[in-house]
């Protein structure tokens, strides 16, 4: 074996032990000596030629001059936007670039035409894989509507843009309210009749310290008024029926009064026969009535049939004689 096949050999086993390809095919993507990003058109290890991703110009390397291309990532605490050489890009995302600003400080005005397009275009380019953004702009891009339009109350608006100190129309003030009820608040928000950019916000609902936050961020710490709703409805002097308590009279004999265990609310079940009463003090009688209707299987009290069963125990209350700790 010649010298120089065991030494291209020798170096293929130590790539592949530190992990780096000791080969590259054509279509990969590298990086040249010179820093150039480049794609490989023909592959003869270890000479390569490559088409230079700038220029789109041919360049012979040889293996040990080009690299795996790694793409640079923008850190969750970096400034600033990265646009891929070559991109086609409006002056709002080449000035974000120029200056290191993040799509978050928008040179356009909020809620402008302008601004919609600027973010309309950036999740495009992000979409697309070439534009790089911070950890924070990613999330604007993927997980909000920032960018895009609805249709609210037939009116075309834009989507999730962030509310400024400034003075807020109707649909806006409805835009608002909205929002607060998806975070489990309930308000009414209306302008001041006195103080221009203040608003008058009517507490329906939600807990308020944390309502206040919200507040905070739309308005400002001093641009707002709560008030709670004084149209309240007043609280019923009439008291719950005695429950539990079995009564002559309803649509059957007797009826009794029992809460729902799933619903909390109080029903009323209707029961019996007035041929009862003649045959409550015959033990025969409630044994066979027993035996016929399962009654040692009846347990839900919202059923008549419970009741039923269990009549002899309530029998001085409705005026059939002693009480009976027994069933029907």
């Amino acid at each position: 074996m010649d010298k120089l096949k065991l030494r291209y050999l020798i170096r293929e086993a130590i790539e592949n032990v530190v992990g780096v390809s000791a080969k590259f095919s054509i279509g990969d993507k590298v990086t040249t000596v010179d820093g150039d990003t480049a794609t490989v058109t023909m592959a003869e290890h270890p000479f390569y030629t490559v088409e230079l991703e700038e220029t789109g110009t041919t360049k012979s390397f040889n293996f040990k001059d080009l690299a795996p291309f790694q793409e640079k990532e923008i850190s969750k605490t970096s400034e600033g936007i990265m646009l891929q050489e070559g991109a086609i890009a409006s002056p709002g995302l080449m000035f974000h670039q120029q200056h290191k600003k993040p799509l978050s400080e928008c040179i356009f005005r909020i809620g402008s035409e302008a601004y919609v397009d600027f973010y309309a275009e950036a999740r495009e380019l992000f979409n697309e894989g070439v534009l790089k953004v911070n950890e924070l702009d990613r999330d604007l891009i993927r997980n909000t509507d920032i960018g895009e339009y609805g249709i609210f109350e037939g009116k075309k608006i834009a989507l999730d843009i962030p509310f400024i100190n400034e003075e807020y129309s109707t649909l806006d003030l409805y835009q608002i309210a909205d929002k607060l009820k998806d975070q489990g608040f309930s308000v009414k928000i209306k302008p001041s009749r006195f103080d221009k950019g203040v608003y008058n916000v009517t507490h329906l609902g939600g807990d308020i310290d944390d309502l206040q936050l919200a507040l905070n961020d739309i308005f400002g710490r001093d641009n707002y008024r709560i008030s709670f709703d004084e149209a309240k409805k007043k609280k019923s002097t009439k008291k719950d029926p005695p429950i539990g308590k079995p009564k002559r009279g309803g649509s059957k004999a007797y009826y009794v009064y029992v809460r729902d265990p799933k619903t909390k609310r109080i029903k009323k079940v209707s029961f019996g026969s007035g041929g009862l009463r003649a045959k409550i003090n015959n033990p025969k009688a409630r044994q066979a009535f027993a035996a016929r209707h399962r009654c040692k299987e009846k347990n839900d009290r919202t059923k008549p049939s419970y009741w039923s069963c269990r009549l002899p125990r309530y029998a001085k209350a409705l005026g059939l004689g002693a009480n009976k700790n027994t069933f029907w």
